[in-house]
């Protein structure tokens, strides 16, 4: 069985999990790993003494080793690394967001797409158990007509606990949840049903001119399907995502971490109650996506074309910029 060689860039909270993960998955092999943070390079080698350590994010993309490219530097960085990784002709897994710049990030698309290298952007439904079961139900017609989306997001606190480190996740420049959870639901629902507009949209911010976003009001339509947002930082209470499908004869409730529920009458049911720690098993479904695009090209799994319409669509919802797609 082949095994691929990856170079992970940036190791913060995304670049650890994704090196456990891919330490379990039998078709990855982390071979190279470099971080602008040199504390943080010399505490990975306590764990990783066999993994080399790259001396510059550009060594690593031209090390003849690697055959897949992994970012997860803050999204400021990623349209530069793109670049390289695409004159080295390295296949490429992206974090979300594609980048923060849309023009920049139109340019890497085009740029891409003219290499024909694999590219893959990490949104968590990609190859979701829960995206892919809804995706089939609203294929056969199993809902009927559906009446809209509704996602619910609150925070105690932004960035959370396990994020804390990485300052720039509580900047408006890169940060804020919109960028880092909603766009996995943007793209879920562009996914099942189409095109996304924004109908209106109204985003508070701190009052200061650096703090990323703290309460999200927005109403959109995907090819006719309505979506609405409530999404907010703050006050104590369950911290997570609600995202419902109401259909005429089914409604589906995905929620945070991977479960999913289903209700044709007054109450939810678990649709994977005889499974546990569906959010593992989803990161290691993402893996096998990855292997998909970089062998048979069978699974569908988000590329940076889809990345680039979701940050068209949050960066409009923020109000940073235009979209120029």
């Amino acid at each position: 069985m082949k095994r691929f060689n990856v170079g992970i860039l940036g190791l913060g909270g995304m670049g650890k999990v994704m090196h456990a993960d891919m330490g379990v998955h039998r078709e990855f092999s982390v071979s190279v790993v470099w971080d602008a943070n040199k504390k943080v390079l010399e505490e990975y080698k306590t764990y990783y003494p066999n993994v080399r350590i790259a001396d510059s994010a550009l060594d690593l993309i031209n090390d003849p080793l690697i055959q897949l490219l992994y970012v997860a530097t803050p999204p400021k960085f990623h349209c530069k690394y793109i670049s390289y990784a695409i004159e080295a002709k390295v296949p490429i897994l992206c974090e979300k967001p594609l980048g923060i710049d849309l023009s920049e990030s139109k340019e890497m698309v085009e740029l891409v797409k003219g290499s024909f290298l694999p590219n893959i952007i990490n949104f968590n439904h990609g190859n979701s158990l829960a995206c892919l079961y809804v995706e089939n139900q609203l294929n056969n017609g199993s809902l009927g007509n559906i009446f809209g989306v509704d996602t619910f997001i609150h925070l105690s606190q932004w960035p959370r606990e396990f994020q804390k480190q990485a300052k720039w996740l509580a900047g408006r420049e890169q940060g804020g949840f919109t960028r880092e959870m909603l766009s996995h639901w943007l793209y879920l629902t562009r996914r099942l049903f189409g095109e996304g507009v924004i109908l209106n949209s109204n985003v508070t911010y701190p009052n200061d001119s650096v703090s990323s976003e703290t309460r999200l009001l927005s109403d959109l339509d995907f090819d006719g399907i309505p979506m609405s947002i409530i999404a907010c930082t703050g006050g104590k209470g369950p911290e997570g995502t609600e995202y419902t499908i109401w259909g005429e004869k089914k409604s589906f409730r995905f929620h945070s971490g991977g479960s999913l529920s289903v209700s044709v009458s007054d109450d939810w049911v678990d649709v994977f109650y005889q499974l546990d720690n569906i959010g593992v098993i989803d990161r290691q479904r993402a893996l096998d996506g990855v292997v998909s695009k970089l062998t048979d090209n069978v699974c569908k799994m988000p590329n940076f074309s889809d990345g680039l319409a979701i940050q068209s669509i949050v960066e409009s919802i923020l109000g940073s910029r235009k979209p120029v797609i």
